[in-house]
């Protein structure tokens, strides 16, 4: 059920389809999320409140979001922000960590990388400028995301917001 959840509102995330219209849409009120150190589990954050801490694509630039990667198997979500913090869910939204954005490393052409500590959990972020498809939904990405957490590797794709 979880899983379901978690792909439906990663849906509602979605990137949408460019159409034509003679006006956008006036933009949905957001208040940002509180940012915490630590990572924080289902225990006191429900999968449901996990994502709507996280903007929607359409509001994820005005809310200091400049990169997103998507992943599948198991479901997981990443924000990259502009100017200080990182925030991952994995595991459908199970579960969450916020570490501050550590400077990029650009270092091997093509290949940018990040990485952040909270709690004494490391994240490591790695992009690749190559086409990548999302693997539930078919959506064509700009970049190949690698995400390290806890021992982990987590794979998918990704965009600049």
């Amino acid at each position: 059920m979880r899983a379901f959840l978690f792909a439906a509102l990663l849906g509602a995330c979605a990137q949408p389809e460019q159409r034509a219209e003679t006006a956008p849409p006036p933009p949905e009120p957001q208040t940002e999320a509180p940012r915490s150190e630590a990572p924080v589990s289902t225990a006191t954050q429900s999968v449901e409140q996990a994502l709507a801490s996280m903007p929607s694509w359409e509001n994820a630039r005005a809310q200091g979001v400049d990169f997103r990667g998507v992943g599948q198997e198991p479901g997981w979500l990443l924000d990259i922000y502009t100017a200080d913090r990182m925030v991952l869910l994995w595991d459908y939204g199970e579960n969450r960590i916020e570490t501050p954005r550590g400077e990029p490393d650009t270092r091997q052409e093509g290949v940018t990388r990040y990485e952040g500590r909270s709690g004494g959990h490391t994240l490591v972020v790695t992009i690749r400028r190559a086409p990548c498809e999302d693997a539930m939904s078919g959506q064509p990405y700009p970049a190949r995301v690698e995400v390290a957490i806890d021992g982990r590797t987590l794979t998918g794709c990704g965009r600049s917001v």
